[in-house]
C-alpha cells in the first residue's frame, strides 16, 4: 500500500502525546500575552510619553524580530546572563512575550473602532475613566477582537513548533523523533500536519460559534 498506516498507528500515540503538551502551552501562554497585550496596549494609549514609549518599543521589538530568533536568544542567551529557566518555562515565557506585541495591536485597533464621541458624551455626563471602559468602551470591543484574536491564536498555536529546537517534546519534536526512528516521513509528517490542521478548525469552529454568540448579544 502506498501509504503505510501500521506506522500512522505506531506514531499516533507518541504525536498525541506531543499534542497535550503543545496544548498546555498555548493554554497557558497565549491567556498570559493577552493580558500582557492589554497593558501594553493602554500604556500606548496613554498620555505619559515615556509610557507609550515603552510600549510601542516593545511591539516594534516583537514584529521585527522573528519567533525562531527570540526562542533561541531566551534558550541560549539568557543563561550567559545568569538567568535560568526550564524550556518549559522558556516557551512559556517567549510565546507570551510575542502574544502579547500582536495583542497589542489587535486591542489599540479596537479602541479606534469605538466612536470617539461616545466618549466625549460619557465624560460630559461626568463618567469615570473606568466607568467608560467597564460600560461604554469594553463591551464594543468583543464584536471587533473576536475574529484576529482566533488567528492570532492559531498562528502562536502553530508556531509552537519552533520550541523544538529546545528539545522539549511538542508535536513537531515528536515528529521530528518518529520521522528519524522510522524514516516513514509522508505518514508521520502528514499525521503531524493533520493534527495541527484539525486542532486548527476546532479553534477556528469555536472562534466563529463565540462571534455569533456576540453579534446576537450586541444586537439584543
Amino acid at each position: 500500500m502506498f501509504i503505510d498506516l501500521g506506522i500512522v498507528k505506531l506514531a499516533t500515540p507518541a504525536l498525541l502525546q506531543g499534542l497535550q503538551l503543545t496544548a498546555t502551552i498555548s493554554a497557558i501562554a497565549i491567556p498570559l500575552g493577552i493580558v500582557i497585550g492589554t497593558i501594553a496596549a493602554y500604556m500606548a494609549d496613554a498620555n505619559r510619553k515615556a509610557l507609550r514609549a515603552v510600549a510601542l518599543s516593545y511591539v516594534e521589538l516583537v514584529r521585527n524580530i522573528p519567533f525562531l530568533i527570540l526562542v533561541y536568544l531566551s534558550f541560549f542567551g539568557l543563561p550567559k546572563l545568569g538567568m535560568h529557566g526550564s524550556a518549559f518555562s522558556i516557551a512559556i515565557g517567549t510565546m507570551a512575550f510575542y502574544t502579547g506585541g500582536y495583542f497589542c495591536e489587535i486591542l489599540r485597533a479596537a479602541f479606534r473602532s469605538v466612536p470617539k464621541g461616545q466618549i466625549r458624551a460619557a465624560l460630559s455626563l461626568g463618567m469615570s475613566g473606568w466607568k467608560i471602559q467597564r460600560y461604554v468602551v469594553v463591551p464594543q470591543l468583543f464584536g471587533f477582537l473576536i475574529p484576529p484574536t482566533v488567528s492570532l491564536t492559531i498562528m502562536m498555536f502553530k508556531d509552537t513548533a519552533v520550541f523544538s529546537v529546545m528539545s522539549l517534546p511538542e508535536l513537531t519534536y515528536q515528529s521530528n523523533l518518529m520521522t528519524a526512528d522510522t524514516f516513514a516521513y509522508l505518514e508521520v509528517l502528514g499525521t503531524t500536519a493533520l493534527i495541527y490542521w484539525g486542532a486548527s478548525v476546532v479553534m477556528e469552529t469555536f472562534g466563529h460559534a463565540m462571534e455569533k454568540r456576540v453579534r446576537r448579544w450586541s444586537h439584543r
